[in-house]
């Protein structure tokens, strides 16, 4: 029988327009963070949070780069 707070916890969540896709895979935390049509950033961390603050940093350099090259 599913666990019904797995499905609580993993989910779709968006930060400054882009996806963070988590999912809970073993003892480990994935989240799979791209813009919509664009090729996923994996990410591996031991707890959910990590791996939301890891997403988050992440698309922080992403925004500040495109900034940049504009």
């Amino acid at each position: 029988m599913p666990d019904p707070t797995h499905s609580q916890q993993t989910g779709v969540l968006e930060h400054r327009g882009y996806q963070i896709r988590l999912s809970l895979i073993g003892a480990e935390w994935m989240a799979f963070v791209a813009l919509p049509k664009q090729r996923p950033t994996l990410m591996l961390a031991p707890d959910r949070e990590a791996v939301i603050a890891m997403a988050h940093e992440w698309i922080e350099v992403q925004v500040r780069s495109a900034g940049e090259s504009t």
